[in-house]
Protein backbone atom coordinates (compact mmCIF):
# COMPACT_ATOMS: atom_id res chain seq x y z
CA UNK A 1 0.00 0.00 0.00
CA UNK A 2 1.36 3.03 -1.20
CA UNK A 3 0.67 6.84 0.77
CA UNK A 4 -1.31 7.79 -1.87
CA UNK A 5 -3.50 5.05 -1.48
CA UNK A 6 -3.89 5.16 2.40
CA UNK A 7 -4.34 8.68 1.95
CA UNK A 8 -7.44 7.81 -0.14
CA UNK A 9 -8.85 5.28 2.09
CA UNK A 10 -8.68 7.76 4.76
CA UNK A 11 -10.13 10.55 2.76
CA UNK A 12 -12.96 7.77 2.02
CA UNK A 13 -13.61 6.58 5.76
CA UNK A 14 -13.71 10.14 7.20
CA UNK A 15 -16.17 11.22 4.86
CA UNK A 16 -18.11 8.04 5.66
CA UNK A 17 -17.99 9.02 9.20
CA UNK A 18 -18.91 12.67 8.65
CA UNK A 19 -22.13 11.51 6.66
CA UNK A 20 -22.99 9.04 9.12
CA UNK A 21 -23.15 11.25 12.14
CA UNK A 22 -23.14 14.42 9.94
CA UNK A 23 -21.03 16.04 12.03
CA UNK A 24 -21.50 18.89 9.32
CA UNK A 25 -24.11 19.66 6.68
CA UNK A 26 -23.74 16.86 3.88
CA UNK A 27 -23.28 19.54 1.49
CA UNK A 28 -20.16 21.03 3.26
CA UNK A 29 -19.02 17.38 4.04
CA UNK A 30 -18.86 16.97 0.55
CA UNK A 31 -17.34 20.18 -0.38
CA UNK A 32 -14.23 19.03 2.11
CA UNK A 33 -13.39 15.89 -0.36
CA UNK A 34 -11.96 18.43 -3.16
CA UNK A 35 -10.35 20.35 -0.52
CA UNK A 36 -8.97 17.29 1.14
CA UNK A 37 -7.59 15.83 -2.35
CA UNK A 38 -6.06 18.79 -3.75
CA UNK A 39 -4.52 19.78 -0.22
CA UNK A 40 -2.95 15.84 0.01
CA UNK A 41 -1.50 16.36 -3.99
CA UNK A 42 -3.90 13.41 -4.52
CA UNK A 43 -5.55 15.72 -7.65
CA UNK A 44 -4.63 18.97 -9.01
CA UNK A 45 -7.08 21.76 -8.87
CA UNK A 46 -8.97 21.18 -12.21
CA UNK A 47 -9.21 17.38 -11.20
CA UNK A 48 -10.39 18.13 -7.25
CA UNK A 49 -13.02 20.58 -8.88
CA UNK A 50 -14.26 18.84 -11.66
CA UNK A 51 -17.29 17.88 -10.57
CA UNK A 52 -18.89 21.29 -10.29
CA UNK A 53 -18.38 21.70 -13.89
CA UNK A 54 -20.00 18.21 -14.43
CA UNK A 55 -21.94 17.99 -17.21
CA UNK A 56 -25.02 16.05 -14.76
CA UNK A 57 -24.83 18.45 -12.58
CA UNK A 58 -25.03 21.32 -14.41
CA UNK A 59 -28.31 19.44 -16.02
CA UNK A 60 -29.81 18.94 -12.81
CA UNK A 61 -29.97 23.33 -12.43
CA UNK A 62 -31.90 23.91 -15.37
CA UNK A 63 -34.20 20.69 -14.65
CA UNK A 64 -34.79 21.85 -10.96
CA UNK A 65 -36.04 25.53 -12.40
CA UNK A 66 -37.91 23.85 -14.85
CA UNK A 67 -39.78 21.34 -12.41
CA UNK A 68 -40.53 24.54 -9.99
CA UNK A 69 -42.42 25.84 -12.74
CA UNK A 70 -44.33 23.14 -13.91
CA UNK A 71 -44.96 22.18 -9.99
CA UNK A 72 -46.91 25.69 -10.21
CA UNK A 73 -49.47 24.44 -13.06
CA UNK A 74 -52.20 22.63 -12.99
CA UNK A 75 -50.97 19.71 -14.83
CA UNK A 76 -49.14 18.35 -11.96
CA UNK A 77 -52.88 18.64 -9.88
CA UNK A 78 -54.60 16.92 -13.01
CA UNK A 79 -51.70 14.02 -13.03
CA UNK A 80 -52.68 13.47 -9.02
CA UNK A 81 -56.32 13.67 -8.94
CA UNK A 82 -56.03 10.86 -12.10
CA UNK A 83 -53.26 8.69 -10.09
CA UNK A 84 -56.21 8.56 -7.79
CA UNK A 85 -59.26 7.62 -8.94
CA UNK A 86 -57.21 4.95 -10.97
CA UNK A 87 -56.07 3.88 -7.83
CA UNK A 88 -58.20 4.82 -5.05
CA UNK A 89 -55.00 5.62 -3.35
CA UNK A 90 -53.92 1.94 -3.36
CA UNK A 91 -50.22 2.39 -2.11
CA UNK A 92 -49.16 -0.61 -4.03
CA UNK A 93 -51.21 0.67 -8.03
CA UNK A 94 -49.36 4.07 -6.84
CA UNK A 95 -46.05 2.12 -7.29
CA UNK A 96 -46.68 0.09 -9.73
CA UNK A 97 -47.76 3.81 -11.85
CA UNK A 98 -44.65 5.75 -10.72
CA UNK A 99 -42.50 2.38 -11.29
CA UNK A 100 -43.82 1.67 -14.57
CA UNK A 101 -43.00 6.06 -15.77
CA UNK A 102 -39.68 5.89 -14.19
CA UNK A 103 -38.60 2.54 -16.64
CA UNK A 104 -39.81 3.83 -19.45
CA UNK A 105 -38.52 7.23 -19.32
CA UNK A 106 -35.04 5.56 -17.72
CA UNK A 107 -34.77 3.19 -20.94
CA UNK A 108 -35.18 6.58 -23.25
CA UNK A 109 -32.74 8.51 -21.20
CA UNK A 110 -30.83 9.13 -17.70
CA UNK A 111 -31.75 7.98 -14.44
CA UNK A 112 -31.30 11.16 -13.47
CA UNK A 113 -32.95 13.12 -15.86
CA UNK A 114 -35.65 10.95 -15.08
CA UNK A 115 -36.43 11.31 -11.38
CA UNK A 116 -35.66 15.22 -11.76
CA UNK A 117 -38.48 16.11 -14.30
CA UNK A 118 -40.86 13.07 -12.66
CA UNK A 119 -40.05 15.32 -9.09
CA UNK A 120 -42.56 17.65 -9.30
CA UNK A 121 -45.41 14.96 -9.74
CA UNK A 122 -43.99 12.57 -7.85
CA UNK A 123 -44.40 15.15 -5.13
CA UNK A 124 -48.23 15.30 -5.54
CA UNK A 125 -48.95 12.35 -5.78
CA UNK A 126 -47.01 11.32 -2.59
CA UNK A 127 -49.13 14.59 -1.19
CA UNK A 128 -52.16 13.08 -1.95
CA UNK A 129 -52.07 10.07 -1.77
CA UNK A 130 -50.17 10.21 1.85
CA UNK A 131 -47.36 7.96 0.78
CA UNK A 132 -43.63 7.91 2.38
CA UNK A 133 -41.93 10.58 0.01
CA UNK A 134 -38.69 9.34 0.63
CA UNK A 135 -39.28 5.75 0.40
CA UNK A 136 -41.25 6.47 -3.04
CA UNK A 137 -38.73 8.59 -4.99
CA UNK A 138 -35.72 6.13 -3.32
CA UNK A 139 -37.16 3.55 -5.38
CA UNK A 140 -38.12 5.45 -8.28
CA UNK A 141 -34.17 6.38 -8.34
CA UNK A 142 -33.00 2.65 -7.87
CA UNK A 143 -35.35 1.39 -10.64
CA UNK A 144 -34.57 4.32 -12.88
CA UNK A 145 -30.63 3.85 -12.71
CA UNK A 146 -30.92 0.17 -13.52
CA UNK A 147 -33.13 0.52 -16.47
CA UNK A 148 -31.07 3.08 -17.98
CA UNK A 149 -28.03 0.74 -18.87
CA UNK A 150 -27.79 -2.12 -20.60
CA UNK A 151 -31.34 -3.44 -20.01
CA UNK A 152 -32.51 -3.08 -23.85
CA UNK A 153 -29.78 -2.24 -26.55
CA UNK A 154 -30.95 1.04 -27.00
CA UNK A 155 -30.19 4.70 -26.21
CA UNK A 156 -26.84 4.85 -24.85
CA UNK A 157 -26.79 1.54 -23.49
CA UNK A 158 -25.27 0.47 -27.02
CA UNK A 159 -22.52 2.35 -26.32
CA UNK A 160 -21.97 0.03 -22.97
CA UNK A 161 -22.79 -3.19 -25.28
CA UNK A 162 -19.63 -2.26 -27.54
CA UNK A 163 -17.71 -1.50 -23.82
CA UNK A 164 -17.75 -4.74 -22.72
CA UNK A 165 -16.64 -6.51 -25.97
CA UNK A 166 -14.06 -3.99 -26.40
CA UNK A 167 -12.97 -5.41 -22.74
CA UNK A 168 -13.47 -9.12 -23.92
CA UNK A 169 -11.47 -8.11 -27.40
CA UNK A 170 -9.14 -6.68 -24.96
CA UNK A 171 -7.97 -9.30 -22.94
CA UNK A 172 -7.41 -11.49 -26.26
CA UNK A 173 -10.53 -13.68 -26.95
CA UNK A 174 -12.34 -13.35 -29.52
CA UNK A 175 -15.74 -14.68 -27.67
CA UNK A 176 -18.82 -11.31 -27.37
CA UNK A 177 -21.34 -10.49 -26.46
CA UNK A 178 -24.88 -10.75 -28.34
CA UNK A 179 -26.61 -7.84 -28.76
CA UNK A 180 -29.31 -8.74 -26.36
CA UNK A 181 -26.82 -10.84 -23.55
CA UNK A 182 -27.20 -8.13 -21.53
CA UNK A 183 -30.98 -7.74 -21.68
CA UNK A 184 -31.62 -11.51 -20.67
CA UNK A 185 -29.49 -10.99 -17.49
CA UNK A 186 -30.79 -7.85 -16.46
CA UNK A 187 -34.18 -7.95 -17.23
CA UNK A 188 -34.98 -10.51 -15.06
CA UNK A 189 -33.15 -8.48 -11.92
CA UNK A 190 -34.90 -6.00 -13.36
CA UNK A 191 -38.47 -7.75 -12.34
CA UNK A 192 -37.12 -8.92 -8.78
CA UNK A 193 -36.12 -5.56 -8.01
CA UNK A 194 -39.85 -3.84 -9.30
CA UNK A 195 -41.35 -7.03 -7.34
CA UNK A 196 -39.82 -5.97 -4.25
CA UNK A 197 -40.63 -2.28 -4.03
CA UNK A 198 -44.09 -3.20 -5.14
CA UNK A 199 -43.86 -5.63 -2.27
CA UNK A 200 -42.42 -2.82 0.50
CA UNK A 201 -45.14 -0.66 -0.85
CA UNK A 202 -47.56 -1.93 1.19
CA UNK A 203 -46.02 -0.27 4.25
CA UNK A 204 -45.68 3.42 2.29
CA UNK A 205 -47.73 5.25 4.19
CA UNK A 206 -47.11 8.09 6.60
CA UNK A 207 -48.52 8.70 9.51
CA UNK A 208 -52.16 10.37 9.60
CA UNK A 209 -51.13 13.64 11.32
CA UNK A 210 -48.11 13.83 8.14
CA UNK A 211 -51.18 13.09 5.64
CA UNK A 212 -53.02 16.14 6.88
CA UNK A 213 -49.91 17.99 7.62
CA UNK A 214 -49.21 17.74 3.57
CA UNK A 215 -52.76 17.94 2.60
CA UNK A 216 -52.49 20.86 4.28
CA UNK A 217 -49.89 22.10 3.14
CA UNK A 218 -51.04 21.83 -0.53
CA UNK A 219 -54.62 23.67 -0.24
CA UNK A 220 -55.09 27.23 -0.39
CA UNK A 221 -55.84 29.26 2.52
CA UNK A 222 -59.82 28.48 2.29
CA UNK A 223 -58.96 24.76 2.44
CA UNK A 224 -59.33 23.93 -1.40
CA UNK A 225 -56.81 23.19 -3.87
CA UNK A 226 -55.40 25.90 -5.48
CA UNK A 227 -54.58 24.62 -8.82
CA UNK A 228 -52.55 27.34 -10.15
CA UNK A 229 -51.20 30.55 -10.17
CA UNK A 230 -50.63 31.17 -13.73
CA UNK A 231 -52.98 33.22 -16.56
CA UNK A 232 -54.06 30.38 -19.39
CA UNK A 233 -51.37 31.43 -21.38
CA UNK A 234 -48.83 31.45 -18.88
CA UNK A 235 -50.12 27.91 -18.38
CA UNK A 236 -49.87 26.57 -21.79
CA UNK A 237 -45.94 27.81 -21.93
CA UNK A 238 -45.02 26.36 -18.70
CA UNK A 239 -46.35 23.00 -20.20
CA UNK A 240 -44.77 23.33 -22.94
CA UNK A 241 -41.67 23.94 -21.24
CA UNK A 242 -41.45 21.10 -19.26
CA UNK A 243 -43.00 19.03 -21.74
CA UNK A 244 -40.32 19.71 -24.83
CA UNK A 245 -37.61 19.59 -22.43
CA UNK A 246 -38.11 16.09 -21.44
CA UNK A 247 -38.50 15.23 -25.32
CA UNK A 248 -36.09 16.75 -26.27
CA UNK A 249 -33.64 15.53 -23.58
CA UNK A 250 -34.77 11.84 -24.73
CA UNK A 251 -33.94 12.81 -28.51
CA UNK A 252 -30.55 14.13 -27.80
CA UNK A 253 -29.68 11.06 -25.70
CA UNK A 254 -30.96 8.66 -28.46
CA UNK A 255 -29.00 10.82 -31.11
CA UNK A 256 -26.31 12.37 -29.36
CA UNK A 257 -26.36 15.48 -31.41
CA UNK A 258 -25.87 18.01 -28.29
CA UNK A 259 -25.31 17.92 -24.79
CA UNK A 260 -28.24 16.96 -22.45
CA UNK A 261 -27.65 19.69 -20.31
CA UNK A 262 -27.86 22.55 -22.74
CA UNK A 263 -31.88 21.55 -23.38
CA UNK A 264 -32.32 21.77 -19.98
CA UNK A 265 -30.09 25.49 -19.14
CA UNK A 266 -32.23 26.44 -21.79
CA UNK A 267 -35.37 25.87 -21.36
CA UNK A 268 -34.51 27.16 -17.54
CA UNK A 269 -33.51 30.53 -19.15
CA UNK A 270 -36.40 30.44 -21.54
CA UNK A 271 -38.54 30.10 -18.70
CA UNK A 272 -37.15 32.96 -16.61
CA UNK A 273 -37.66 35.54 -19.68
CA UNK A 274 -40.75 35.16 -19.82
CA UNK A 275 -41.48 35.56 -16.55
CA UNK A 276 -42.86 32.01 -15.50
CA UNK A 277 -40.73 32.31 -12.57
CA UNK A 278 -38.56 34.82 -10.82
CA UNK A 279 -34.52 35.08 -10.68
CA UNK A 280 -34.73 34.61 -7.18
CA UNK A 281 -37.19 31.66 -7.05
CA UNK A 282 -35.75 30.12 -9.66
CA UNK A 283 -32.12 29.98 -8.14
CA UNK A 284 -33.84 29.40 -4.45
CA UNK A 285 -36.13 26.22 -6.19
CA UNK A 286 -32.13 24.69 -7.12
CA UNK A 287 -31.60 22.34 -4.00
CA UNK A 288 -27.95 23.51 -3.40
CA UNK A 289 -27.45 20.33 -0.85
CA UNK A 290 -27.96 18.31 -3.93
CA UNK A 291 -25.52 20.08 -6.17
CA UNK A 292 -22.78 20.02 -3.20
CA UNK A 293 -23.11 16.72 -2.63
CA UNK A 294 -22.66 15.12 -5.77
CA UNK A 295 -20.09 17.80 -7.08
CA UNK A 296 -18.20 17.22 -4.21
CA UNK A 297 -17.97 13.65 -4.20
CA UNK A 298 -17.46 12.92 -7.86
CA UNK A 299 -13.99 13.71 -7.67
CA UNK A 300 -13.18 10.41 -5.38
CA UNK A 301 -13.74 8.24 -8.74
CA UNK A 302 -10.92 10.17 -10.22
CA UNK A 303 -8.64 9.95 -7.16
CA UNK A 304 -9.32 5.90 -6.68
CA UNK A 305 -7.68 5.89 -10.45
CA UNK A 306 -5.14 8.20 -9.98
CA UNK A 307 -4.12 6.70 -6.26
CA UNK A 308 -3.39 3.43 -7.58
CA UNK A 309 -6.62 2.29 -4.95
CA UNK A 310 -8.19 0.20 -7.24
CA UNK A 311 -5.68 -1.49 -8.55
CA UNK A 312 -4.59 -2.25 -5.47
CA UNK A 313 -7.95 -3.29 -4.53
CA UNK A 314 -8.30 -5.44 -7.48
CA UNK A 315 -4.87 -7.07 -6.89
CA UNK A 316 -5.80 -8.35 -3.52
CA UNK A 317 -9.14 -9.58 -4.71
CA UNK A 318 -6.94 -11.76 -7.27
CA UNK A 319 -4.39 -12.53 -4.96
CA UNK A 320 -7.13 -14.21 -2.70
CA UNK A 321 -8.73 -16.00 -5.65
CA UNK A 322 -5.92 -17.51 -8.00
CA UNK A 323 -7.30 -20.88 -8.55
CA UNK A 324 -10.75 -20.72 -8.76
CA UNK A 325 -12.34 -23.40 -11.03
CA UNK A 326 -16.24 -22.41 -10.59
CA UNK A 327 -16.58 -19.56 -12.88
CA UNK A 328 -20.21 -18.93 -11.02
CA UNK A 329 -18.51 -18.36 -7.58
CA UNK A 330 -15.45 -16.09 -9.68
CA UNK A 331 -18.32 -14.00 -11.08
CA UNK A 332 -20.29 -13.74 -8.10
CA UNK A 333 -16.96 -12.40 -6.14
CA UNK A 334 -16.85 -9.75 -8.92
CA UNK A 335 -19.99 -8.82 -8.09
CA UNK A 336 -20.06 -8.41 -4.98
CA UNK A 337 -16.69 -6.17 -4.86
CA UNK A 338 -17.71 -4.20 -7.43
CA UNK A 339 -21.02 -3.81 -5.75
CA UNK A 340 -19.69 -2.72 -2.39
CA UNK A 341 -16.66 -0.51 -4.47
CA UNK A 342 -19.56 1.03 -6.50
CA UNK A 343 -20.71 2.55 -3.49
CA UNK A 344 -17.88 4.65 -3.38
CA UNK A 345 -17.29 4.87 -7.05
CA UNK A 346 -18.65 5.30 -10.71
CA UNK A 347 -19.33 3.01 -11.96
CA UNK A 348 -17.94 2.98 -15.25
CA UNK A 349 -14.74 3.61 -13.25
CA UNK A 350 -15.48 0.26 -11.54
CA UNK A 351 -15.96 -1.13 -15.29
CA UNK A 352 -12.93 0.33 -16.19
CA UNK A 353 -10.64 -1.19 -13.49
CA UNK A 354 -12.06 -4.64 -13.10
CA UNK A 355 -13.56 -5.51 -16.37
CA UNK A 356 -10.29 -6.03 -17.75
CA UNK A 357 -9.32 -8.35 -14.83
CA UNK A 358 -12.03 -9.90 -14.67
CA UNK A 359 -11.67 -11.54 -18.20
CA UNK A 360 -8.20 -12.56 -18.34
CA UNK A 361 -8.64 -14.17 -14.75
CA UNK A 362 -11.31 -16.13 -16.76
CA UNK A 363 -9.58 -16.76 -19.76
CA UNK A 364 -6.36 -18.05 -17.69
CA UNK A 365 -8.51 -20.55 -15.67
CA UNK A 366 -10.19 -21.77 -18.94
CA UNK A 367 -13.44 -19.68 -18.13
CA UNK A 368 -16.04 -17.89 -20.45
CA UNK A 369 -14.82 -14.45 -19.47
CA UNK A 370 -18.66 -13.43 -20.47
CA UNK A 371 -20.05 -15.22 -17.49
CA UNK A 372 -17.72 -13.14 -14.96
CA UNK A 373 -17.32 -9.53 -16.98
CA UNK A 374 -21.14 -10.01 -16.74
CA UNK A 375 -20.45 -10.30 -12.68
CA UNK A 376 -18.79 -6.73 -12.95
CA UNK A 377 -21.39 -4.97 -15.35
CA UNK A 378 -23.86 -6.11 -12.86
CA UNK A 379 -22.08 -5.20 -9.39
CA UNK A 380 -21.37 -1.76 -10.69
CA UNK A 381 -24.88 -1.13 -10.96
CA UNK A 382 -25.67 -2.57 -7.58
CA UNK A 383 -25.94 0.92 -6.39
CA UNK A 384 -28.16 1.32 -3.85
CA UNK A 385 -26.97 1.65 -0.79
CA UNK A 386 -25.23 5.16 -0.72
CA UNK A 387 -25.99 8.54 -2.08
CA UNK A 388 -22.40 8.61 -3.61
CA UNK A 389 -23.12 5.15 -5.77
CA UNK A 390 -25.20 7.01 -8.19
CA UNK A 391 -26.12 10.28 -9.28
CA UNK A 392 -30.28 9.54 -9.49
CA UNK A 393 -29.37 8.56 -5.97
CA UNK A 394 -27.36 11.66 -4.60
CA UNK A 395 -30.56 13.44 -6.07
CA UNK A 396 -32.79 12.19 -4.12
CA UNK A 397 -30.93 12.08 -0.83
CA UNK A 398 -30.85 15.74 -1.48
CA UNK A 399 -34.13 16.75 -2.68
CA UNK A 400 -36.28 14.58 0.13
CA UNK A 401 -33.61 15.26 2.83
CA UNK A 402 -32.66 11.64 3.96
CA UNK A 403 -29.99 11.29 6.77
CA UNK A 404 -27.53 8.76 5.53
CA UNK A 405 -28.92 5.68 8.01
CA UNK A 406 -32.08 6.32 6.47
CA UNK A 407 -30.44 5.76 2.98
CA UNK A 408 -28.51 3.03 3.88
CA UNK A 409 -31.04 1.38 5.55
CA UNK A 410 -33.66 1.63 2.21
CA UNK A 411 -30.48 0.32 -0.19
CA UNK A 412 -28.57 -2.72 1.47
CA UNK A 413 -31.91 -5.00 1.04
CA UNK A 414 -32.05 -3.95 -3.28
CA UNK A 415 -28.48 -4.78 -2.97
CA UNK A 416 -28.40 -8.37 -1.47
CA UNK A 417 -31.71 -9.19 -3.52
CA UNK A 418 -29.49 -8.35 -7.14
CA UNK A 419 -26.75 -9.90 -5.93
CA UNK A 420 -28.78 -13.31 -5.46
CA UNK A 421 -30.99 -12.66 -8.24
CA UNK A 422 -27.37 -12.28 -10.73
CA UNK A 423 -25.82 -15.67 -9.07
CA UNK A 424 -28.75 -17.49 -9.96
CA UNK A 425 -30.34 -16.76 -13.05
CA UNK A 426 -27.21 -15.00 -15.00
CA UNK A 427 -25.39 -18.26 -15.25
CA UNK A 428 -28.46 -20.39 -15.99
CA UNK A 429 -29.31 -17.72 -19.57
CA UNK A 430 -25.44 -17.96 -20.24
CA UNK A 431 -25.24 -21.61 -20.40
CA UNK A 432 -28.54 -21.67 -22.65
CA UNK A 433 -27.08 -19.15 -24.67
CA UNK A 434 -24.16 -20.26 -25.38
Amino acid sequence: MTPQIATVLIIIAVMTISFFTEILPLGFTALMVPVLLEGTGILNASQAWAGFSNTTVISWIGLFIIGAVFAKTSFTYRIKMFVKRNTNGNPVKVMVMILAACTIMGLMTTATSTIAALTPILFEICDETGLDRKRVFKSAADVSTWACVQMLPISSSLSYFLLFNQYLEGAGTDLRYGLLDMTWIKLPMWIVLVAYYIWASRKLRVDSHEISAAEAGSAGTDGTQKMTSYTPAQEKMAVFIFVTNVILMVVVSFTGTIPAYLVSTAFAALAVGLKLISQKDALNSVNWGTIFLIAGTLPLSTAINVSGTGEWIAGLMQGAFPNLSNPVVLATVFCVVCAITTQFMNNTAVWAIFAPIAASMAINLNMDPRLVVAGVACGALICFATPMAATAGGYVYGVCDFKMKEFVKLGWMPCVLMILAFVIWAPMVLNFIY
